[in-house]
């Protein structure tokens, strides 16, 4: 199904990248060209497609992302590539992390991992925090980061562009925040329902992994 994607000659919304060819400071990490850019018109599942291809080849990409839209579709891109990946044993985590020093800038680049390499501290979701269009990154990163220090298990729940958008902000800076603490969270994307004013409404469920550092 993902080589069929890949190869049907539609648009993707993916631009395969190296440092020479774009304008964007590009993080030692990325220096090896392992990465995408994200468009807001992309393919969902042709995108997912193309990171299961990279994860079952080697390394997954990293996705690089301006914007809300951009950030929803590589987070609905990578819950669709657990899926495709379930049958090779395999499955996904990213990391997110701020391209540019101003945070409030909604510029980032989605750091994907096939394995973990540093040891769980717990996977059992313990505490679900809605996240909305109107919450505040910084306000939901503190208490995730609160909540992550008492050893509670967390999971987010977000619907629509600009609550996944929130969301995935929220677990950069809680990144940020427990650094100190030598922690850092991993998310795992997944679609879920979710039963809100009588009617059940379709939202991403973000599964964190919290790990030593």
């Amino acid at each position: 199904m993902e080589t069929d994607e890949l190869n049907g000659g539609e648009d993707l919304g993916v631009i395969e990248s190296t440092p020479e060819a774009t304008g964007t400071p590009v993080e030692p990490e990325l220096a090896g060209g392992n990465f995408i850019k994200v468009s807001a018109r992309g393919n969902v599942k042709a995108i997912a497609g193309k990171i299961a291809h990279s994860a079952r080849e080697g390394d997954p990409p990293a996705a690089l992302c301006i914007g809300a839209e951009c950030i929803n579709l590589a987070v609905k891109a990578i819950a669709i590539s657990r899926t495709y990946l379930t049958g090779d044993n395999m499955d996904l985590s990213f990391q997110p992390a701020f391209r540019d020093a101003d945070r409030s800038k909604k510029s980032l680049a989605l750091y994907m991992a096939k394995t973990k390499s540093r040891a769980p501290i717990s996977t059992v979701d313990d505490v679900e925090m809605p996240i909305g269009s109107q919450s505040k990154p910084q306000v939901v990163a503190g208490a995730l980061a609160a909540r992550v220090r008492e050893q509670r298990a967390v999971c987010l729940t977000a619907i629509g562009i600009d609550a996944v958008s929130n969301a995935v902000l929220a677990i950069g800076n809680a990144r940020l925040y427990l650094e100190q603490d030598r922690k850092d969270i991993r998310a795992m994307p997944s679609f879920v329902q979710v039963h809100k004013n009588g009617r059940d409404l379709n939202a991403v469920k973000f599964s964190l992994v919290v790990e030593n550092i």
